[in-house]
């Protein structure tokens, strides 16, 4: 199933070291506490992406790592002073950068809660038998790896890109780092599905005779790699050392009293506390360190001004604060004008480019691959009449910040009747493909999850358009309907939950059998 896909931008890399130092301006002048630790730690994260592109080119970056790695202590120093000391900020690296680098979101730091100061702890419970040796795995294990490595004294980091299939990556690792008496730590978020990039480092550092004893990772969970690891790697995992960096939200409980985590559990969800603060309760909400989760502050300001969602109280390290919404519930019936002017008020709102999600070719190569599997070979052939109309509903796309989840668990309606979305900052840049869309992509979300019949869908295709003051597209919304459900019930079989697949399977194969009957647009437009 196609489901996953990586989120990244260019950019000149002057630019956003000369942004990083700005940043360390900042922090300088600020005083003492938990708003200048993620500020700095901020500052930490855009560091490491930036040292992730130069790395990927193949680019010398020396002083960059040692920069990273200089930074990486001041973060561990306020982490350990609780929030008290900073110690000497580093200098910006002088010398060459290239002129433009590709930057890759890390999904770790953006969505699951990883954070660098769990690393620092963790790191220190590692029982070493030689000198330490990091080797952070990139994406993200770029700026892991420098913490490590800070926490524990060891030199500053490598840093190695996995390739090849994903279920089965294959590393290069520098020369010369071989050595007798290293012990080495391999870092990343994860495992995944395969746990194929802890394994594949492993794999070069074994083929070239290090023991198996020398050999310990630093992990994001405690839990085993998934369904598609190999037997080999299985059994390596299960063998070695291995601390979790798994958040302890102290920095929070000090602030908002006693937390309760309040997260359902299911895949992709946010990590959530309740806990109170002046005296009211509040919703703390996972949306992303430094400069990611702070975007997303000012979205959830502009759609709360606009009435839509609960109210943004603040920003606590990584945590949108939220007015906690007493005795609301999920929405009875079908609202369908609110639903369409949350859709239409985003589309005013929230502008995007066409880079910032799939393309409808992409959403067609995905639609393809899923309905075959989904529905057998069949399916995929039946979507194969809408190929000569890609190009003309690729023109007529309008990409926004979609919701990308109008599911009904999804919006609460207040004990004094009105209607708001809840998670609506980060699903139009979550770790997959779909990305940012036109709004039609909503509206087929909204008419899937809400199982509209075909005379709701017009009521609400009508007042979207009222909403957003655009029109609809009735081809692209049909095309949306179809790919939205191959993607879910892509989303549904990997994470294991056969009745959600079963139930887009269903709609989809519903859609599908609704075009051979009555002949499609697409059709009659090249005959």
């Amino acid at each position: 199933m196609l489901v996953y896909g990586d989120h990244s931008e260019s950019a000149s890399p002057r630019e956003r070291l000369d942004a990083v130092g700005e940043t360390l301006a900042a922090v300088a002048a600020m005083p003492a506490g938990l708003e200048r630790h993620s500020r700095l730690v901020g500052a930490l994260v855009e560091a490491g992406q930036l040292l992730q592109g130069v790395a990927d080119l193949g680019a010398a970056s020396d002083e960059l790592n040692a920069f990273l790695y200089d930074l990486a202590k001041s973060a561990i120093r306020s982490w350990d002073t609780g929030f008290a000391e900073i110690g000497n900020l580093p200098a910006l690296p002088g010398g060459d950068l290239p002129p433009c680098v590709e930057l890759r979101l890390p999904e770790g730091f953006a969505f699951y809660a990883v954070y660098p100061e769990a690393y620092a702890d963790a790191a220190r419970k590692l029982r070493l038998s030689g000198l330490p040796r990091v080797i952070g795995i990139r994406s993200i294990g770029t700026t892991l790896g420098a913490v490590v490595a800070a926490a524990i004294g060891a030199p500053p980091p490598i840093t190695v890109r996995p390739f090849g299939d994903p279920f089965a990556r294959e590393v290069e690792v520098p020369a010369g780092l071989i050595g007798r008496d290293y012990h080495y730590v391999i870092v990343d978020e994860g495992p995944g599905l395969s746990g194929s990039s802890f394994g594949a480092v492993a794999d070069w550092l074994e083929a070239r005779g290090v023991p198996p004893e020398r050999i310990a990772f630093l992990p994001s969970h405690d839990g085993d790699p998934g369904p598609h690891a190999s037997e080999r790697h299985r059994t390596r995992w299960s063998n070695a050392q291995r601390i979790a960096a798994e958040l302890e939200p102290r920095f929070l409980a000090k602030r908002f009293g006693p937390l309760q985590p309040c997260s359902t559990g299911h895949p992709g969800e946010r990590l959530k506390y309740l806990g109170t603060h002046e005296g009211r309760p509040v919703l703390l909400k996972f949306a992303g360190l430094g400069g990611i989760g702070e975007r997303k502050l000012q979205m959830a300001r502009a759609l709360h001004a606009a009435g839509l969602v609960p109210e943004p109280a603040g920003f606590a390290h990584g945590f949108i604060v939220e007015r906690w919404c007493e005795g609301a519930e999920t929405p009875r019936g079908k609202p369908l004008e609110q639903i369409a002017g949350y859709i239409g008020a985003r589309a005013r709102l929230f502008p995007a480019t066409r880079e910032d999600g799939a393309s409808v070719h992409r959403l067609f190569e995905m639609s393809r691959r899923n309905a075959s599997l989904a529905l057998g070979e069949n399916a995929g052939e039946t979507l194969e009449r809408w190929t000569p109309m890609l190009d003309a509903l690729s023109r007529r796309v309008v990409p926004v910040r979609t919701d990308n989840k109008l599911h009904r668990e999804e919006w609460l309606r207040t004990s004094g009747g009105h209607l708001l979305k809840c998670d609506a900052l980060d699903h139009h840049c979550a770790h997959d493909l779909i990305g940012c869309q036109d709004m039609a992509w909503d509206v087929a979300g909204a008419v899937v999850e809400f199982e509209l019949d075909d005379a709701e869908a017009a009521v609400l295709v009508d007042a979207t358009t009222r909403a957003a003051g655009r029109y609809v597209d009735p081809e692209l919304l049909e095309f949306c309907r179809i790919a939205y459900c191959c993607f879910r019930a892509g989303q549904a079989s990997i994470s294991g939950d056969q009745a959600a697949a079963h139930r887009y399977g269903s709609v989809l194969n519903d859609l599908l059998h609704q075009h051979d009957c009555r002949g499609t647009r697409q059709e009659s437009s090249v005959g």
